[in-house]
């Protein structure tokens, strides 16, 4: 499945744009994650070009600031690329919109094909699965809200036991239809509106969705990830702990941010007739606010993995190199979308100044491939 990489970014040839001061103004201008195999692919975004077509950023391998900056077209003057990246480049650079849940959907119809080994078929079936179960979640959440919303007493006699079942739902629904006229021009296609909401909301769920759906497990690995990462900076004091220190600071700007618009998107909730009645004539835009927390953990699921896949002291050490070399820069626009202001230059700075060893995991080419197949079939 793979042919063989070239050198990583710092031996790249010097036709290639390097950014220096690389500081996006928007989510769209940073790119999105692409889970790339191939090791000098390693945490590169793709973006739409100015002028058509696809770029993808490729991260600096010394982990400071700059982005190399190259068209689809042109990614063989970095590297020698995977079959399964030659694939994925492709169908991504053919995307009308490419957003974190548009190429998240293309890399797992590859693994799928079996492009990225055979742990990840099956895990992207897997993935499907959950994916279907967390839309499934969120429809019965907000079937139950905008019921209690609008005719509560319909719920009042169960209590706090409202756990998902066939008799519920259908009880619900029975609701609902009865409700329908207050509902207004929207009350003949509630169902297929409800569906499409539920849809757009299935990676944060409803308010208290439980289990919960896949960006909120993320945002939960990353806590998980800040408080290891603060552990290992108390314990050691040599250049690995400055790396520790980097890492937790992005990912607790990043939580934090992340959590504000998941709030934001379960506040839209609380007057869900209201919102589905806007929902036939400004379903994109709402789309893209509820939207928001998954732009902002795109890319941590691959920095989670590396430290969770390291388990001894040295590979550790490798490790927190490799994640601060990943970490995603936070564009100027967060600010706007939690309406308070966030020093992503101060954050940014620290990175400067983090020690970091080396320019590139050691080890051999095929053998890093493997690797980061074994990864694909754990963020599929």
């Amino acid at each position: 499945m793979s042919a063989e990489a070239a050198t990583a970014p710092s031996a790249a040839s010097p036709g290639l744009s390097m950014v220096q001061a690389y500081q996006p103004t928007t989510f769209l201008e940073r790119g999105v994650a692409v889970p790339f195999t191939t090791p000098a692919l390693l945490g590169a975004r793709a973006r739409p070009a100015t002028r058509g077509g696809l770029e993808i950023l490729v991260p600096n391998p010394a982990g400071g600031a700059g982005v190399y900056v190259l068209p689809w077209a042109g990614v063989n003057e970095l590297c020698r690329p995977t079959v399964h990246d030659i694939l994925l480049g492709q169908r991504v650079a053919a995307l009308r919109s490419v957003t974190p849940a548009s190429v998240r959907a293309l890399a797992r119809d590859i693994a799928a094909e079996g492009m990225a080994g055979r742990d990840a078929v099956a895990a992207a079936h897997a993935a499907v699965e959950s994916d279907r179960q967390d839309c499934l979640g969120a429809n019965f959440q907000l079937l139950l809200a905008l019921v209690g919303q609008i005719e509560p007493a319909e719920l009042a006699d169960l209590g706090e036991d409202r756990t998902r079942s066939a008799e519920l739902e259908c009880r619900a629904r029975r609701a609902v239809a009865r409700i329908g006229p207050r509902l207004g021009r929207i009350a003949a296609s509630l169902p297929e509106v409800l569906d499409e909401v539920a849809r757009a909301f299935a990676g944060i769920g409803a308010p208290a969705q439980a289990p919960p759906p896949r960006i909120i497990r993320l945002m939960a690995a990353v806590g998980r990830l800040r408080a290891d990462m603060a552990a290992w900076s108390m314990e050691r004091k040599d250049d690995s702990a400055g790396q520790a220190d980097l890492i937790a600071a992005i990912a607790d700007v990043t939580l934090t941010c992340a959590e504000r618009t998941v709030a934001d998107a379960h506040a839209m909730t609380e007057d869900l007739a209201g919102m589905l009645r806007c929902w036939a004539t400004s379903s994109a835009a709402l789309a893209c606010r509820i939207s928001r927390p998954e732009w902002l953990v795109d890319g941590w699921e691959k920095i989670c993995l590396i430290w969770r896949c390291a388990d001894a002291d040295a590979a550790r050490r490798s490790a927190l190199m490799e994640m601060t070399i990943l970490l995603p820069v936070l564009p100027r626009e967060v600010s706007a979308w939690i309406g308070t202001p966030v020093d992503v230059d101060t954050v940014w700075r620290f990175r400067a100044e983090a020690p970091r060893r080396g320019d590139w995991p050691t080890g051999g080419t095929l053998d890093r491939i493997a690797r980061n197949e074994a990864l694909r079939a754990l963020e599929v």
